[in-house]
């Protein structure tokens, strides 16, 4: 009897050994910010990465990311970051960027805020480079035909190929993740001193450019996405540090956090799931699912120790000790200036005052993998 191609062999193993799944998934591809870059930027050195890597790797954490996780979780390798050399990405690649946001630089031009940018990655930017880097994905260097492929609003690509057949297939077969995107965004607006009126008139310009990214990654082939909301920002050290308020209103009851930045947050989730759900009813046999950072963060503020968060969530764990209410310090941040680091990571939720631990990340990956944050859960079958 003939042997049976390795190929099949591993994909025997990966539905073995993920028989919650109906769902067999032979790559992951991940858009983003600093959330989930996982090399594209290397801006620090330890104790960034030292948890699990013991070096530093271009994640803003002590060690792995929620992306990490979900590779994990579906068996596939970490996201090699899609501007490393010499790497495969036959199993994903990662084209998160730290500082990316949603829009184009132009549009922060035009308002009088591009200093206040620190890459040109912007959601679009990232789709072009997943484009550009498909056919040697896709196993030939026939893998995209030439042709025209116009964005939402009718206007051409440049240089854009349409996928054939075999591309599509493999897509068919894989999880992209689209986000977090936003946060820098209003980042962009708020730290370059605009109110939070003004930054929320950013909303419907930023949720427009990630349904556009999902109909561009739709139309090259992806049947199943997972987008995640933004976080609530009012609850991150960083924000309660620069927007402190002797206004007890100001902040929420249950959780501390100061409640205008939250609101943003909500009302951006609010605008981006009416966009997810029009396009399930234009794209019914696409799944498109939500990621709810923003509730599980809420639920790590109100219960804590239920998740073994005995240091809280509001206090950074590399930071500047003795400072304030919240360990953090702008001139004293994680790896700078005798910033320290905290006795036990994993009793913090907040890393730098702006990114998470990775129990935090782990934690929220196992809502995402087997619930109730992503619903239906990714080792689910997308369409039960």
């Amino acid at each position: 009897m003939d042997k049976l191609p390795f190929s099949f062999f591993l994909f025997l193993v990966c539905c073995y050994s993920h028989f919650a799944s109906a769902q067999c998934y032979n790559a992951l591809f991940n858009f983003g910010d600093s959330l989930s870059d996982t090399g594209n930027v290397v801006l620090a050195g330890l104790p960034y990465g030292m948890t699990y890597f013991g070096h530093h790797t271009g994640r803003c954490s002590d060690g792995r990311l929620v992306i990490d996780f979900i590779a994990e979780g579906i068996g596939l390798p970490h996201l090699p970051p899609n501007t490393a050399s010499n790497a495969s990405f036959h199993s994903g690649a990662n084209f998160a960027f730290i500082a990316a946001p949603a829009l184009p630089f132009d549009f922060f031009h035009r308002r009088g805020l591009s200093q206040g940018l620190h890459v040109n990655a912007s959601l679009h930017e990232q789709i072009d480079r997943f484009q550009k880097l498909l056919p040697s994905i896709c196993g030939s260097p026939q893998g995209l035909s030439t042709g025209a492929i116009f964005r939402p609003d009718n206007s051409l690509l440049d240089s854009c190929k349409i996928p054939l057949a075999e591309c599509r297939d493999f897509l068919s077969k894989s999880l992209l993740v689209v986000g977090e995107f936003g946060g820098n965004d209003y980042n962009t607006g708020l730290f370059g001193g605009w109110s939070i009126t003004k930054v929320r008139s950013f909303v419907p310009h930023v949720t427009r450019a990630v349904a556009e990214g999902i109909e561009r990654l739709i139309g090259l082939g992806a049947v199943d996405l997972i987008v995640p909301s933004v976080l609530p920002v009012g609850c991150f050290p960083l924000y309660l540090t620069l927007y402190q308020s002797s206004d007890p209103t100001e902040y929420g009851r249950r959780t501390g956090c100061l409640r205008r930045f939250n609101a943003l947050s909500w009302y951006h989730n609010a605008a981006l799931r009416r966009q997810l759900d029009r396009f399930r009813k234009k794209y019914p046999a696409v799944s498109i699912r939500y990621a709810d950072f923003y509730a599980q963060l809420f639920d790590f503020v109100i219960n804590p120790v239920k998740y073994g968060f005995t240091a809280g969530a509001l206090r950074t764990c590399c930071g500047a000790p003795g400072t304030g209410n919240y360990n953090f310090n702008l001139q004293a941040k994680c790896d700078q200036n005798g910033s320290t680091v905290c006795s036990d990571i994993s009793a913090h939720v907040s890393w730098d005052g702006i990114h998470m631990t990775e129990t935090a990340h782990r934690i929220i990956a196992q809502g995402w993998l087997n619930g109730p944050y992503v619903n239906p859960p990714i080792l689910s079958s997308p369409t039960s």
